[in-house]
C-alpha cells in the first residue's frame, strides 16, 4: 500500500483545484498508483513518459502543470481507445483550458486591441503575447516543441523576437503559433489577414497611378508615416500612465478633446464676463470700485465652481 496522497492546496485557485481534484478523481476511479500510471504512459526513453512524480504533483494543485502531462495522466487513468478515453481527454483539457485562463487573467489588463487597429509588428507582437497567456503562457521549449509536432517549427529564439515584437512571422511560423496557442480555424484566418496586412504596409509602396481611378491611401508615405508615429505615441502614453488600462487610443484622445472644450468654456465665461462690465462701467467713483469688488467675488465663486465640476468629472473617469 502506497503512501496517503497529500490533500490538494487549500490556497491554489478555483478552477485549479477543479483540475487536480478530476486527477484524483480518475486515478480513484481506476484504483491504480501512481507507479502503474507511469508504467501506462510510456517506455522511460520515449518522448510521452511521465514520472511518478511529476503525475503526483499534476494531482496536488500548487501550480498549473503542462498539459501534455494533464492529456497523458488521462489517458492513463483508464482502457486505452475506447470512447470513455476520448472522453477523459477531452475533459481534462476543457478544465486545464479554464485554469490557464484563471492564471492569465491578472496579467491581461485592459482590453485586447481589435485585429483591424493591429498595423505595427509590435503590435502583433502585443497581441500574440495576450494569445500565449491564454493559453496558459507555454515556455518557450514547450511552444518550439508544439509548434514541432504541428508541423511548422519555430525556434525558441525565434518566438522570443516573434512575440517581443521585433520580427514579423511568417505564414508557416504564424500557424504553427496559433496552433500552439490552441486558436480555432476560423480565428487563425483573422490573424493571417493582420499578418499579411502588415506585410503589405512595410513593403515600398508603389508608384500611384492617376488615371482611371482613385489612389488608395494607405499606400502614401506619409499616411504610413502618421500611422507608425500614432502607434509610438501610444506605447509611450500607455507606459507613462496617460492612458488608462481600459481606454483605447481613441477613448484618450476623445478625453483629452472634452477636456480642452471644457477649458474653452470656462476661458469664454471669464471673457464673457469681462466684456460686459466693461460696457456697464459706471462713472461714480464709489459705484465702480463697488462693480469691481462684485466681479472679484463672480470670479472667485466662478471659478471655484468649474474646479469643482472639473474634479468631479476626472473623478467620474477614473471610475
Amino acid at each position: 500500500m502506497g503512501r496517503p496522497a497529500k490533500p490538494v492546496n487549500a490556497r491554489a485557485r478555483p478552477r485549479l483545484r477543479a483540475l487536480a481534484a478530476y486527477l484524483r478523481r480518475l486515478k480513484e476511479e481506476a484504483d491504480v498508483t501512481y507507479a502503474t500510471l507511469s508504467e501506462r504512459t510510456g517506455p522511460t526513453d520515449t518522448p510521452g513518459y511521465r514520472g511518478t512524480s511529476t503525475l503526483s504533483q499534476a494531482a496536488r494543485g500548487t501550480h498549473l502543470p503542462p498539459l501534455e502531462t494533464v492529456l497523458a495522466y488521462a489517458r492513463a487513468a483508464g482502457d486505452s481507445g475506447s470512447r470513455a478515453e476520448q472522453q477523459r481527454v477531452a475533459t481534462a483539457r476543457n478544465l486545464w483550458k479554464a485554469a490557464a485562463v484563471e492564471r492569465a487573467r491578472p496579467h491581461l489588463t485592459g482590453r485586447s486591441q481589435r485585429t483591424r487597429r493591429i498595423r505595427t509588428v509590435a503590435s502583433l507582437g502585443r497581441a500574440l503575447t495576450r494569445l500565449r497567456l491564454r493559453a496558459g503562457r507555454l515556455s518557450y521549449r514547450a511552444i518550439e516543441r508544439a509548434t514541432d509536432a504541428g508541423g511548422h517549427r519555430v525556434p525558441r529564439s525565434t518566438a522570443h523576437l516573434i512575440l517581443d515584437g521585433k520580427a514579423l512571422p511568417s505564414r508557416e511560423q504564424l500557424a504553427g503559433l496559433l496552433k500552439a496557442f490552441d486558436v480555432s480555424p476560423a480565428d487563425s484566418r483573422t490573424w493571417h489577414a493582420v499578418r499579411d496586412r502588415i506585410e503589405d504596409r512595410l513593403q515600398p509602396p508603389t508608384p500611384p497611378r492617376r488615371w482611371g481611378g482613385y489612389v488608395c491611401a494607405d499606400a502614401d508615405p506619409a499616411v504610413q508615416e502618421f500611422l507608425e508615429s500614432r502607434a509610438r505615441d501610444e506605447e509611450i502614453k500607455r507606459l507613462t500612465g496617460q492612458i488608462h488600462p481600459d481606454e483605447m487610443y481613441e477613448d484618450f484622445e476623445e478625453r483629452m478633446r472634452e477636456k480642452a472644450h471644457r477649458q474653452a468654456e470656462d476661458e469664454r465665461l471669464y471673457e464673457e464676463y469681462d466684456e460686459f462690465g466693461v460696457c456697464d462701467e459706471p462713472e461714480d467713483a464709489a459705484e465702480r470700485e463697488a462693480q469691481e469688488a462684485g466681479q472679484t467675488v463672480f470670479r472667485l465663486r466662478l471659478k471655484a465652481m468649474t474646479e469643482r465640476v472639473t474634479s468631479t468629472s476626472r473623478d467620474a473617469e477614473r471610475s
